[in-house]
């Protein structure tokens, strides 16, 4: 074989040293996630002072202390969070825009043609799961129905004349209303707002019959006396209001649990994806942030991008023949 010369091969070595320097020098370079000092906006999709609202202030601060970098929350209201979802897909896949998301509302805007929702699953890239919670059906302390049964047959013998609240078309709560009817043939009037906190205030105020919501949505108010929780929508009884039997329990076979996380636009880096989960799994898993959770009604429910992602997909499975068996009123 024969040898190249001493001076081409002096030259590849110097070239090749100046490759490898070019890529040590590209990679230090290389702007490290988040920049200092450049804000990190957090969508939430939601009316500000509701559950999703409140979560998602407490993981912004969480953020800003992790990352010594400005967390802004900003309430993007309307469509049962269409329109924040909307503004997320549409934004830089950078790390700098995320958003609040709840399963399974998200699902049934890509499932209904009617909402002409321009995102599916795939527009997506889930950063982490934040908490879960059941919903419930509560109504004034001074209602006359008093039990779920009262409720449904009450809405049997009038139809829609029983006015629910829910934080949003096809959102959770009014999911729950749907499964509810579809279970008993009960038909009642929802009234739908734009988040959890007006739909609060319409019971508080008498402008509805019943609040169709998340346990903790209605926590505060059933602690003070001001509600009667009937029921939740959920496995078991939950932890925040033991006292309140599961619809299961009273034959109405409804589970209607939102689950609360975070995501971005697809495309967004790996390498940022994996640095922004790691930081909501710290603050997630800090007891001082599983105690606030809990104050508030909520379950901590951390899921990394890989298992978050898997139960995306199992709750589509789940939902898509439910809604697809449902008519909308």
């Amino acid at each position: 074989m024969r040898r190249l010369p001493r001076f081409l091969v002096a030259g590849l070595a110097a070239l090749s040293g100046l490759a490898i320097g070019a890529v040590s020098s590209a990679r230090a370079q290389a702007p490290s996630f988040p920049t200092k000092g450049k804000a990190i906006t957090i969508i939430v999709p939601y009316a500000a002072g509701g559950v999703t609202d409140t979560g998602a202030r407490l993981i912004a601060a969480g953020l800003e202390k992790e990352f010594g970098t400005p967390v802004q929350v900003v309430n993007k209201v309307g469509a049962a969070s269409q329109l924040g979802l909307t503004e997320l897909v549409r934004s830089a896949p950078d790390g700098y825009t995320l958003s609040c998301m709840v399963i399974p509302t998200v699902i049934t805007h890509y499932f209904d043609p009617s909402r002409g929702a321009i995102y599916a699953r795939k527009d997506f890239q889930p950063i982490a799961m934040h908490h879960a919670v059941p919903q419930t059906l509560s109504v004034q302390a001074n209602s006359p129905y008093k039990t779920l049964k009262d409720l449904v047959e009450a809405a049997k013998a009038k139809p829609e004349t029983i006015k629910v609240s829910t934080s949003g078309l096809m959102a959770v709560p009014h999911t729950q209303v749907l499964l509810l009817q579809h279970a008993t043939g009960a038909r009642f009037a929802s009234v739908h707002f734009t988040g959890g906190a007006p739909s609060v205030t319409a019971l508080l105020g008498g402008h509805v019959d019943v609040l169709a919501g998340a346990t903790a949505d209605a926590l505060q108010h059933k602690n003070s006396g001001a509600f009667r929780v009937l029921a939740v929508a959920a496995e078991q009884p939950d932890k925040s209001m033991p006292d309140v039997p599961t619809m299961k329990s009273l034959g109405y076979d409804v589970i209607a649990v939102s689950a609360t996380g975070f995501v971005a636009p697809a495309g967004t880096p790996k390498p940022v994806v994996d640095t922004l989960t790691a930081a909501i799994k710290k603050i997630i898993e800090s007891a001082e942030h599983q105690q606030k959770l809990t104050d508030l009604g909520l379950t901590p429910n951390y899921l990394d991008l890989e298992a978050y992602s898997k139960f995306w997909s199992d709750t589509e499975n789940r939902v898509k023949p439910v809604l697809e068996s449902i008519k909308l009123p």
